[in-house]
């Protein structure tokens, strides 16, 4: 509902945008303002040059599959950025397109498929950019975009999830969409089996290896801002929905689950909501960094329905969560944090840069740090682990929301903003191993394939398995699977599966063991 002085706001906000048409400030770029896979000196564009085809062929391997690793790694991410001499500001945003390899006893089968969202499927029709997205107003000046916020469609281009025989495609806006796994043709939008309406999903959810719940959290934007929190039981079935007024206006892409809480950051990450709600500029432009309100901290228990504690810290910004635990009294809550996002918020953030074919800015790396909350004295402690350029946080999955001993992450190389070493954790002694693919590589989130039978202990010192890696090598202007023993991560890969094409910059993986391995 609209309060009063919200709607005088609305009004007269209105009247002056109405009366601006022309002055929207996040139109689409024009696509000759970049040049696909770069100059020698930004070797890393590649990453953020659209593939339009779609594959479907047995990839070259070079070295030898592991003879336990038997199944599907599917990949989610941004594969198409531009439309009719058009392109999409920033490399976060762009129609969602789905990888699988498949690894079986003779070799790999490597598929690619765009989702076909509405908005895709309505665009590829026309030919052009329709729909606004995140980062991108719809052409047509502000009388194209007022009160878009509902026009934003999902683009299903960040994670992907198989939960019992359906693959799920999702981004931070809207429904998921559902995929088959084998063939990777759209089903259609899913509303996870509740009715229309009733709650919203984010790109991250958990899945408890313990309870075979699904957690999902979500966040309805508008002048009052709801945080939705849906839990799914094993079977499928709705365990709990709760809702929650959201205390901050502000972009949330990650959350923490442990044991037996609900860990939330808000982190000053705020929305100019006025801004893009009357049409003026892109959710993405609308950020602001407010570094001086410091983090707030919600945490609620996963069982009980208690109010929630709220706790501040020092401003810190979150993309990804690595894990959360109990220990003892405390919950153990380990991230990627940035002291500044700069590289997503400011002037000229690389992230937005990238697409016209220039560096932008990039300061701030991404640090390894940890949370120690103790709820019972309302406290809150932040430690730096590591001060490494880190992200795309992975651990096994068969540890997630419980203890764990290893994180696996990607690195940057000293001065850059892309990836070219993976690197494994030791998060009880701080013992980093990282194999760097050199210049003009990069790389990936690292997923991790359990190695198959291994009984896994939280505090084991060893934890064998794989880590599955998709690079791009700018010398060939070709991307590949790397494949990594997880416990020899220095030696560099055991098999490297060869694409015949580039892939953009994907964001995350589901590793999917066969049955029979």
């Amino acid at each position: 509902m609209l309060t009063r002085r919200d709607f005088i706001k609305l009004c007269g906000g209105a009247g002056m945008a109405l009366s601006l048409p022309g002055c929207a400030v996040s139109p689409p770029l024009r696509k000759d303002v970049f040049p696909d896979f770069g100059l020698p000196d930004h070797t890393y564009l590649g990453l953020a040059t659209s593939l339009r085809e779609e594959n479907d062929y047995e990839a070259r391997v070079e070295g030898m599959i592991p003879a336990g690793l038997r199944g599907t790694l599917y990949r989610n991410g941004p594969g198409l950025f531009d439309r009719n001499g058009l392109r999409k500001r920033n490399l976060l945003d762009g129609d969602g397109m789905v990888q699988a390899f498949t690894m079986h006893d003779t070799g790999v089968r490597y598929r690619n498929r765009f989702v076909r969202t509405r908005k895709y499927q309505e665009e590829a029709a026309a030919g052009r950019f329709i729909y606004p997205s995140w980062s991108t107003q719809a052409p047509g000046g502000l009388w194209a975009n007022f009160w878009a916020a509902d026009r934003v469609k999902c683009q299903a281009g960040v994670t992907v999830y198989l939960r019992n025989g359906r693959l799920y495609a999702f981004d931070d806006t809207g429904l998921p969409y559902v995929l088959d796994p084998a063939t990777l043709e759209t089903a259609g939008e899913s509303r996870l089996g509740l009715p229309d309406g009733f709650s919203v999903y984010s790109a991250h959810s958990k899945i408890d290896p313990r309870t075979g719940e699904w957690l999902h959290f979500g966040v309805r934007y508008g002048p009052d801002p709801m945080l939705h929190i849906t839990i799914f039981a094993k079977d499928g079935g709705l365990k709990s929905h709760r809702l929650f007024p959201v205390p901050r206006y502000v972009y949330m892409h990650d959350w923490f689950v442990s044991d037996r809480h609900l860990i939330f950051q808000f982190h000053p990450a705020e929305i100019a909501f006025w801004g893009f709600l009357l049409g003026i500029r892109s959710m993405a432009d609308s950020l602001r960094w407010r570094p001086e309100k410091g983090n707030l901290m919600m945490v609620l228990e996963r069982e009980r329905d208690a109010a929630p504690l709220f706790l501040h810290t020092d401003a810190c910004y979150m993309w990804h969560s690595v894990n959360a635990y109990e220990k003892g009294r405390e919950i153990v809550a380990d991230f990627v944090g940035y002291e500044n996002p700069d590289h997503f918020i400011g002037p000229d953030p690389v992230a937005a840069a990238v697409m016209a074919g220039r560096r932008g800015e990039y300061i701030f790396p991404g640090e390894l740090r940890r949370y120690l909350i103790d709820p019972a004295r309302k406290a809150v402690r932040q430690e730096t682990l590591d001060r490494g350029s880190y992200e795309w946080p992975r651990v096994n999955e068969l540890h997630r929301c419980h203890g764990y001993r290893f994180g696996y992450l990607a690195k940057c190389r000293p001065g850059e903003f892309f990836w070219s070493f993976i690197t494994r954790v030791d998060m009880g002694t701080g013992r980093t191993e990282s194999y760097d693919f050199g210049e003009g590589v990069y790389c990936t989130e690292p997923v991790f394939a359990p190695k198959p039978g291994f009984r896994f202990e939280p505090d084991a010192p060893h934890e064998p398995g794989w880590l599955l890696t998709e690079g791009y090598d700018s010398r060939t202007r070709k991307s590949f699977l790397a494949v990594l023993e997880a416990e020899r991560v220095a030696d560099g890969p055991v098999a490297v599966i060869h694409l015949t094409h580039h892939v953009p910059f994907s964001y995350h993986g589901f590793w999917q063991a066969n049955a029979a391995v």
